[in-house]
């Protein structure tokens, strides 16, 4: 059935050419398989192959040690930028504006802001331990540098980098005069599927 298929599309192309150079006509059936909007078994394994040579494996982005960071090289100083460039971003991606106030909880445009709050790219951002099921946790405070499934972690002003669980603590955030309360449980997934996770509402903001 596809041979007969692939006859026809290639008498089709071959006709739309001027007679005398049809001889010199070459279609290949790999293209044919493309218009058609399939692959064959050879193109797929070949595609997978190809997607296996060019990514890491989990395994092997820990050993490179891509998941972690200096302990004593990093410098609160030198993250400062990077809590600027993210003040700009979370107020682009909560479409803040200048003097706005936090939407309250009876307004219609609060479960949306919640919503657009947890699934923020947190790189940057100071946070504030607020509660934790561990008591030498509250108070720890920061600029965090790298958010994973389950921790963050804050570079304190000490230039001390700390590692805090999510689910165990909640959070505050402080954005010009408004403050957030981020509960952790809501956070632990990486940052890149939280962004498109479908969310409920979880962020309780106030002022």
């Amino acid at each position: 059935m596809a041979s007969r298929e692939t006859d026809a599309v290639k008498e089709y192309l071959t006709d739309l050419v001027v007679p005398h150079k049809r001889c010199n006509v070459n279609i290949i059936p790999d293209h044919i398989t493309m218009l058609h909007g399939t692959k064959n078994k050879q193109q797929i394994s070949r595609k997978r192959r190809a997607h296996k040579q060019n990514t890491l494996t989990r395994k092997q982005y820990a050993e490179l040690g891509l998941n972690t960071l200096p302990r004593k090289q990093l410098k609160y100083e030198q993250i400062l930028p990077l809590h600027k460039l993210w003040r700009g971003y979370i107020k682009e991606h909560l479409g803040l504006r200048e003097g706005e106030q936090v939407p309250q909880l009876h307004e219609k445009r609060y479960d949306e802001f919640s919503r657009q709050l947890v699934k923020m790219d947190l790189h940057g951002a100071k946070l504030r331990v607020l509660q934790s099921k561990c008591e030498t946790l509250i108070g720890l405070n920061g600029i965090c540098v790298m958010d994973t499934k389950n921790v963050l972690k804050l570079l304190g002003a000490d230039d001390q980098l700390r590692t805090v669980p999510k689910s165990e603590c909640v959070f505050g955030m402080q954005l010009g005069n408004m403050e957030f309360t981020i509960f952790g449980q809501h956070l632990n997934m990486r940052p890149a599927e939280r962004s498109v996770k479908k969310i409920k509402s979880c962020v309780e903001p106030f002022m």
